[in-house]
Formats: C-alpha cells, structure tokens, sequence
C-alpha cells in the first residue's frame, strides 16, 4: 500500500501530463474550493472533470486507500 506522500506525488505527476486545458480545469476547481466560493461566473459541473486523473488511481483499492488513512488519524 502506497503512503499518502506517495500517492501525492503521482497525483501531482499525472496532473502534469494532461492537457494544460484540463490542468486549467482543475486548477479552478481546487481554488475556488480553497476559497469557499461554489460558483464562479462562469457556471462550471462537477462532469467536467470526468476522466481527469483516472489512471491516478487505476492500480489503488479504494478501501486499502480508506483504511490506510484512518490508521494515519489514530
């Protein structure tokens, strides 16, 4: 099972693989979440980011990634 670190850095690597417009994408998305605005004026769906960071998590189990994050809080 890979850390949390790890993981961090894949995501940060297959980030800059995609397409800089998808990169922008994200990027909006990440900030205004940072920010606590839900919208901006541009109306943006959640569908967008559909397939974006999709090979991130290919080889990961989901419910190993849970636990393996809950054994970090204790």
């Amino acid at each position: 099972m890979k850390t949390s670190v790890a993981i961090g850095k894949k995501i940060i690597r297959e980030i800059r693989s995609l397409p800089v417009q998808q990169q922008k994408k994200i990027l909006e998305v990440v900030l205004l979440l940072k920010i606590g605005i839900k919208a901006s004026h541009k109306k943006h769906s959640i569908t967008e980011l559909k397939g974006c960071g999709k090979k991130i998590w290919k080889e990961i189990d989901a419910q190993e990634y849970v636990n393996k994050l809950r054994e970090e809080w204790n």
